[in-house]
């Protein structure tokens, strides 16, 4: 095999990963109320909703403490080393969930399929960028991003069939997954990098005690602070649209539209990347989307609900993509992939904290309005200072 072959063939495992990570993430969603009602025999619509956010908030810890792991295996045993050894993690856990009706052994064994899923994305696109150039990398995590979204897709359209055999598919595909991988190219890069900076590799005191690493991983994470805010809100946004529509018809039209906006978002961000070198521009048409469609939700009609969806669904692909792609750039090779992942894992955790606070404004319908708006603004203007006051500083080494 071509040194070309053998990249495109690394590139199309990394985004059959993804691919499964997207999955997996969707599919717990589609099936909870099934899988809580068999498994645990747990009945009340209160306490299967409960019962859900507290899994999801163990899954959630997991894809910090797996993104922080993998991403330190990242810089010390390889980029595909990692995501080869977490995505047999991931399998292994996801199988074993089927088998159990204790809850306390189902959520540990989320929590470990979550850890080995969260490295997927970020040690990826640190992967495509050390492999290819910066035009074909940037159509190359566009691809990872858009095969992701055809696996929560994917999830979505077989959710009815059977929560077990969902499970259970996801589970053996990562572990054909796994055996494929031992084929993947390593990043040249990194190989060099292993020989030169040995004791650096993977340092997570070095990122946490430079000043300078630590700022970029901070601002990096206020940049993408919107992306966060918005997946974690965008599904009570239906309440206050529809009028005749069910909710269940709603979340549909809500993720049909989403996915589709987050494919075509992903593929203009790839062709921006063909001609322009700064990626500030397209940044801020996104940021400027998001603050209009979310002090706007509210005024949406019915039957425009997909169109929106569509809008959310074009600030989720192309905006994080260009920021994961910037910011590894931003480290050098020793702690790229610590730094990313650690980036993707802050971005996943705060997620509890605006599930915390949304929680607490759906008490009544007119908070949740009025606290929304005043976040997503406090957010926007944090985040669109961020990128503009940003200098960015590409490293080789």
């Amino acid at each position: 095999m071509t040194a070309r072959n053998t990249k495109l063939f690394t590139l199309t495992l990394l985004c059959l990963g993804y691919f499964i990570d997207f999955y997996d993430l969707t599919i717990m969603g589609v099936s909870y109320s099934e899988l809580i009602q068999q498994q645990f025999q747990i009945h009340s619509i209160t306490q299967i909703q409960q019962t859900y956010l507290m899994i999801s908030n163990f899954q959630t810890a997991g894809i910090f403490i797996g993104a922080v792991l993998f991403g330190i295996l990242g810089d010390k045993i390889g980029r595909a080393s990692a995501i080869k050894y977490s995505i047999l993690l991931y399998s292994v856990a996801t199988i074993s969930a089927v088998f159990t009706h204790s809850l306390p052994v189902f959520i540990t064994l989320r929590m470990l399929a979550y850890i080995g899923l969260a490295t997927e994305f970020a040690t990826s696109t640190v992967l495509i960028i050390e492999l290819f150039p910066v035009k074909s990398a940037a159509w190359g995590t566009a691809f990872l991003y858009c095969f992701g979204v055809l696996g929560g897709i994917c999830a979505t359209l077989i959710g009815f069939i059977s929560w077990q055999v969902m499970f259970l598919a996801g589970g053996v595909a990562g572990f054909i997954l796994f055996l494929a991988r031992s084929k993947i190219s390593e990043s040249t890069e990194f190989l060099d990098a292993q020989l030169e900076h040995q004791h650096q590799l993977g340092s997570l005191r070095l990122l946490l005690s430079s000043p300078k690493y630590l700022g970029v991983l901070l601002r990096y994470f206020l940049m993408n602070s919107p992306y966060y805010i918005m997946i974690t809100m965008m599904f009570i946004f239906p309440n206050y649209i529809i009028q005749h529509y069910s909710l269940a018809h709603a979340t549909k039209l809500l993720l049909l539209g989403f996915f589709s906006g987050n494919i075509i978002s992903s593929l203009l961000s790839a062709v921006y990347k063909q001609y322009f070198s700064n990626d500030k521009p397209f940044m801020v048409f996104i940021l400027l989307l998001f603050i209009s469609l979310m002090l706007s939700y509210n005024l949406i009609s019915e039957s425009s609900l997909f169109i929106f969806s569509l809008g959310l669904g074009i600030i989720g692909g192309g905006y994080p993509i260009l920021l994961s792609q910037q910011a590894a750039r931003e480290f050098p090779v020793y702690i790229r992939s610590i730094a990313s992942n650690a980036l993707f894992g802050l971005g996943r955790a705060s997620s509890i904290i605006f599930n915390l606070l949304i929680i607490s404004w759906l008490v009544t319908p007119t908070t949740f309005v009025n606290k929304s708006h005043i976040i997503s603004f406090i957010i926007f203007s944090v985040a669109l200072l961020s990128i503009i006051t940003h200098k960015v500083k590409i490293k080789n080494n």
